[in-house]
């Protein structure tokens, strides 16, 4: 809950002991204290705005505020004792509702440096977009960069989550309450969550460039979910590219005010092919942000960051479709060095020279069922019922287990990499690699999460994260990715070779 949020409950509770003992005598202590509450309703509303979830709180104030300065006679103590607890339950299911889905700010980053952030567009004019009506148009990317800032300079505080302007964050509840299967105004408390980070902050200025990191998000979510790994890294001495990939998201808002969605929908019927189109979009989104970046590190697209990104060292990570992308960026690109898949499918498994460069897999706890299952059903065939669950033809679970072989026999080949890792972490689920794990404690009953808590998933991921790119970017060797560490028992590393013939 947020300060006035407590304060104002806090009152409410006191408000109502003094309305409970007080002798007329002594109303001039009720009067008193139903001001002080009638204040604070109205600070907390103007201060920290109005949310659903305080209605009830709002409610018994705003009944207590009127006992305290229009009663004149005192309920017989059945009606008066029956109105309280009534009233008790009502602040209690104010403070439980807040609780569960909080207003919160991000973790703080683990590094030294603050941290700033700043959101360009762009424009891919050799390439034409494929979602829309309009032949005429162009591949158009929103692209966030988080780096180390100077302690002064850009805005008073830090930056919220979504967009501030109401009608663009009523397009973005619009698509994650459509998502999650909510009705929108339950997710109309989001607009006071906030970051780590400082708007157009000036950069910091160092001796050398920042090594750069590129960000994928996964299919059909957006660079939003990320922000705390991103902020973490640039906290570090990181310059963080995250790409929205416009079509690919549940909603992108444009300088313009357009706000795109979800578009890119792989079927089933076509899971792979369909896949491996959208990846290849993707890969070139990646590839034309960075041709972006040279320009702005070389002026010739002005900006705060000339001269200030390391292009030499540039890693990529991604999470589900966009671990995938991070390999496909990683195999395709010279440009860049090293990359992290977290929990992500390969779609392009085959048919590709052996990956030469260093690269980490990090996988949620799922990944040994999915190799037990893979192990099991070599030996014994799924049978009809299992299917059925799975909404699977025969056919479809073949190639998707053939595929599994070959996506855990490039795993097997990556292990085998100086510098490379493959590790899982107990307790996790898909989404314990973003930021929606800390969004609130009921997302673990989705089933979206595991049973590992959200700040904790957050700070194993990015302590990983963070030494892999200081090994291979910086040239800073980790003891941690060497093999399990007693600071991170939910760490594990599979068997070498992973897939066994």
């Amino acid at each position: 809950m947020r300060t006035l949020e407590i304060l104002l409950v806090a009152s409410c509770i006191a408000l109502l002991a003094v309305l409970l003992i007080r002798k007329e005598a002594n109303r001039i202590a009720g009067v008193a204290a139903g001001v002080a509450c009638g204040g604070l309703l109205a600070g907390q509303l103007l201060i920290e705005g109005y949310r659903w979830k305080m209605i009830p709180a709002y409610l018994v104030a705003f009944l207590l505020i009127i006992t305290a300065l229009f009663r004149r006679r005192r309920a017989r103590k059945p009606l008066r004792y029956t109105i309280t607890g009534v009233l008790v339950l009502l602040l209690t299911g104010s403070v439980a509702l807040s609780m569960v889905l909080p207003v919160f700010n991000l973790p703080k980053p683990s590094g030294e440096f603050k941290v700033g952030t700043e959101a360009f567009h762009f424009m891919d004019t050799s390439r034409d977009e494929t979602y829309t009506e309009d032949k005429n148009d162009k591949r158009e990317l929103i692209v966030q960069i988080w780096y180390p800032a100077a302690k002064s300079g850009g805005s008073a505080e830090e930056s919220t989550l979504f967009p501030q302007d109401q009608k663009l964050f009523q397009a973005y509840m619009q698509a994650y309450s459509s998502y999650f299967g909510l009705p929108a105004p339950l997710l109309d408390y989001w607009k006071y969550n906030r970051s780590s980070s400082y708007e157009g902050a000036d950069v910091l200025p160092a001796k050398s460039p920042y090594p750069v990191v590129l960000l994928s998000h996964g299919m059909g979510v957006g660079r939003i979910l990320h922000t705390s790994q991103a902020e973490n890294l640039a906290s570090h001495g990181y310059i963080v590219v995250a790409v929205d990939h416009t079509y690919s998201t549940l909603a992108t808002a444009f300088p313009d005010g357009r706000v795109t969605g979800l578009l890119t929908k792989p079927s089933q019927d076509q899971l792979y092919e369909d896949s491996r189109s959208i990846l290849q979009m993707w890969n070139k989104d990646i590839s034309f942000v960075v041709d972006q970046l040279e320009k702005i590190n070389g002026g010739i697209i002005a900006s705060r960051f000339k001269g200030k990104l390391d292009m030499n060292h540039i890693g990529i990570m991604g999470h589900s479709f966009g671990g995938a992308a991070a390999f496909e960026a990683v195999n395709s690109d010279p440009r860049i060095k090293a990359g992290v898949n977290m929990d992500g499918t390969l779609y392009e498994s085959g048919d590709r020279s052996p990956l030469k460069k260093p690269f980490m897999f990090m996988e949620s706890e799922e990944f040994m069922k999915v190799n037990e299952d893979q192990a099991k059903y070599r030996k014994t065939p799924i049978t009809d019922e299992e299917l059925q669950k799975l909404k699977f033809t025969r056919q479809q679970f073949s190639t998707v287990l053939a595929h599994r072989e070959r996506e855990l026999k490039v795993m097997d080949h990556v292990m085998q990499q100086e510098g490379s890792a493959v590790i899982y972490i107990e307790g996790a689920k898909h989404f314990n690699f973003t930021d929606l794990q800390l969004y609130s404690p009921l997302i673990n009953l989705t089933g979206m999460t595991g049973s590992i808590q959200g700040t904790r998933g957050a700070e194993v991921v990015n302590r990983y994260v963070l030494e892999f790119f200081n090994e291979h970017l910086r040239g800073m060797k980790s003891k941690l990715l060497r093999g399990p560490s007693g600071d991170y028992p939910e760490v594990k590393y599979p068997g070498n070779p992973i897939f066994q013939d």
